[in-house]
C-alpha cells in the first residue's frame, strides 16, 4: 500500500483478509500525531457570525491580499466558508473583518487504517451473469449469506419476514471510492458525487479493497439469490465521496458530503471514518518542514474546538433536515470517557449516533457461538456509544488454522469477520470483483444504519431522526451491563424488533 503523506489522527475502520495468512493484517490501534510532509497549501474553515452576509464575508477576505489565496466555496446554510492559502497571516487577518466568527484550519485527516489489502478470491469475479462457485444446503437466500453471521446478528431475517426491506429509504454513504458498477450494489444506486479534488467517485486505489463498497454492500447488496445481501437490500443508496482512495481527507469534504446528503433528503448518513482530533496546541507546517515561514500554531482553545463547531454545524443541519446520523466509533481500543488527549469525530458530534463494533469468537469453528462479544479494538464509553453492532471481532488474532464453512475454506480468524464485497482487480477488463472479510467499527456503523434505514421503510414520511432512535432504545437488546453501558450503549440494535 502507499504510504499516505498526510495526517494520521486515526487507523479507524477495517481489518481486511488476504487468502494468505501472511497478509491478515491486524488494526493499527496508536494514533500518533504526525505532520503533513506533502506540500499542499493550507486550507481554511472561516465560521460567520449568526446573520452574517457571507458575501461581504468572501468579499473582504479577496481583499485581504494574502498569496496564493482561492476562495473554494460559501455555505450559507450554515455560515461556512472554505478557502486555501498557505499565507500564515491569513487567520489573523481574516479575524478582523466584520461578521466573522472564527478562522481555523481545515486539518486533513487520515480517516481509514492504513493496511495492506488484497482480494480473498473465494469466488468467481463478480461481473454481470457471472455465479459464485459456493452454493450450499447452508444457504439462506443468497448463495453466500450463510457466511453474514451479522444478518442473524441483528436478525434482518425477522424484519425481511415482516415485509421490510428498505424499500422506501435512501441511504447515504460517506466514504472514499466506490465500486459503481458491481452488480451487487448497481440497482440500488441513485447517485453519486466526489468531493475529492483530482478524484473521481470509482474507486481506483493501490490496495484493490473499496471500503466504501464494502460499507454500501453491508447496508444493500441486493438479494437475487446470489452473492451477498445487505441488511437492507431494496434500500437506495446515494454514494459521497468524501476521503481520497489512499483514506485521507480534510475536514470541510466531510462538510460538503454532509450538506450534499442533506439537500438530497436522504433518510440516514453513514459515516464508517474517524479522525482523532488532538485536544491540545500544535503546529502545522503546512508540508514545507524545511521552511518556517509558512508554520502556523494551532491552538486548541481557538482553532481545534471551533473546527469541531464547523463540522457540529453540518451534522445538526442534517438532523434537523430529517436525516438520521450514523457513525462509526474508532478502531482505537480506547475508553474515551477516560482518554484526554484526543477525541473521536464523527462519531463524537452533535446528533450522530456512535456505533461500537462486537463479533463471535471461534464462529469458523462453531456457528453456534455467540454472536455477541465486545470487539477489542472498538472505542467505547458511556459518554459516546449509542448502540452496539456486529463489525467483526480479533479476540484470537493468531488462530490460522483453515476451517471449512460450507465449501469456503480460510483461516479461523477472518470467520469472526463481517463478510461482503469491496474487492476489486482492475488489471482485468472489465474489472473484476469479489467478496471477502473485514473488520472494525466501519462494519458495525452500516449495520446500524441498515436498521434505520428498515425504520424508515416502516413509517416513510413520518419517520425523523428522533423516533428513529426512539425506537431503537426500545428495541436494542441488552447484551452488556443493565442499563446504558461503555461496550453496547443502549443495547443491540435488533431490526426484526425495530419494524415489529
Amino acid at each position: 500500500m502507499r504510504k499516505s503523506t498526510i495526517w494520521s489522527l486515526l487507523m479507524c475502520c477495517a481489518i481486511v483478509y488476504s487468502c494468505r495468512k501472511e497478509e491478515v493484517n491486524n488494526v493499527q490501534r496508536q494514533t500518533p500525531l504526525s505532520y503533513n510532509n506533502r506540500h499542499e497549501d493550507r486550507g481554511f474553515i472561516i465560521l460567520a457570525k449568526e446573520g452574517s452576509n457571507l458575501e461581504s464575508i468572501a468579499t473582504r477576505l479577496t481583499s485581504l491580499g494574502c498569496k496564493k489565496f482561492v476562495l473554494k466555496e460559501s455555505i450559507p446554510e450554515i455560515g461556512l466558508i472554505h478557502v486555501q492559502t498557505p499565507d500564515p497571516s491569513f487567520a489573523a487577518k481574516a479575524r478582523g473583518i466584520n461578521g466573522v466568527e472564527s478562522v481555523v484550519v481545515d486539518i486533513v485527516s487520515h480517516w481509514l487504517p492504513k493496511i495492506q489489502t488484497r482480494s480473498s478470491r473465494i469466488a468467481q469475479p463478480l461481473n454481470a451473469g457471472a455465479q459464485p462457485e459456493a452454493k450450499t444446503a447452508k444457504s439462506v437466500g443468497d448463495s453466500y449469506s450463510f457466511l453474514q453471521w451479522g444478518l442473524k446478528s441483528v436478525n434482518a431475517f425477522g424484519a425481511w419476514d415482516q415485509g421490510y426491506k428498505g424499500a422506501h429509504a435512501t441511504v447515504a454513504v460517506l466514504d472514499g471510492g466506490f465500486l459503481t458498477h458491481n452488480p451487487e450494489l448497481v440497482a440500488n444506486i441513485v447517485g453519486s458525487k466526489s468531493f475529492i479534488d483530482g478524484e473521481e467517485v470509482e474507486y481506483h486505489g493501490e490496495e484493490g479493497f473499496s471500503h466504501g463498497s464494502h460499507v454500501a454492500g453491508t447496508i444493500a447488496a441486493i438479494s437475487d439469490g446470489l452473492g451477498v445481501a445487505g441488511v437492507a437490500p431494496k434500500a437506495k443508496l446515494l454514494l459521497v465521496k468524501v476521503l481520497a482512495d489512499n483514506g485521507s481527507g480534510p475536514w470541510s469534504s466531510l462538510i460538503n458530503g454532509l450538506m450534499y446528503a442533506s439537500k438530497k433528503n436522504v433518510d440516514v448518513v453513514n459515516m464508517s471514518l474517524g479522525a482523532l482530533l488532538p485536544l491540545r496546541t500544535y503546529t502545522d507546517d503546512n508540508g514545507t518542514p524545511d521552511d518556517p515561514s509558512d508554520d502556523f500554531v494551532v491552538q486548541y482553545d481557538r482553532d481545534v474546538k471551533q473546527l469541531v463547531t464547523a463540522l457540529n454545524r453540518a451534522t445538526l443541519y442534517a438532523t434537523l433536515h430529517g436525516a438520521t446520523l450514523i457513525a462509526a466509533s474508532g478502531n482505537d481500543g480506547v475508553n474515551v470517557d477516560a482518554e484526554r488527549n484526543y477525541t473521536a469525530y464523527p462519531a463524537a458530534c452533535a446528533g450522530v449516533l456512535a456505533i461500537a463494533a462486537n463479533g463471535p469468537h471461534g464462529w469458523g469453528h462453531n456457528q453456534d457461538t455467540s454472536l455477541y462479544l465486545p470487539a477489542p479494538f472498538s472505542n467505547i464509553g458511556k459518554s459516546l456509544i449509542s448502540y452496539g453492532a456486529p463489525g467483526g471481532n480479533d479476540s484470537d488474532p493468531e488462530d490460522f488454522s483453515e476451517v471449512n464453512v460450507g465449501g469456503v475454506v480460510a483461516p479461523a480468524l477472518v470467520f469472526d469477520w463481517v463478510f461482503n464485497i469491496g474487492f476489486v482487480d482492475e488489471t482485468t477488463s472489465p474489472a473484476s470483483y469479489f467478496y471477502g472479510w473485514a473488520a472494525g467499527t466501519s462494519m458495525a456503523a452500516p449495520h446500524a444504519s441498515a436498521v434505520a434505514a428498515l425504520i424508515y421503510d416502516k413509517y416513510r414520511g413520518l419517520a425523523s431522526p428522533l423516533l428513529v432512535d426512539i425506537i431503537l432504545r426500545g428495541t436494542a437488546v441488552d447484551y452488556g451491563p443493565r442499563g446504558k453501558d461503555a461496550f453496547f450503549g443502549y443495547g443491540q440494535v435488533n431490526a426484526a424488533r425495530a419494524v415489529r
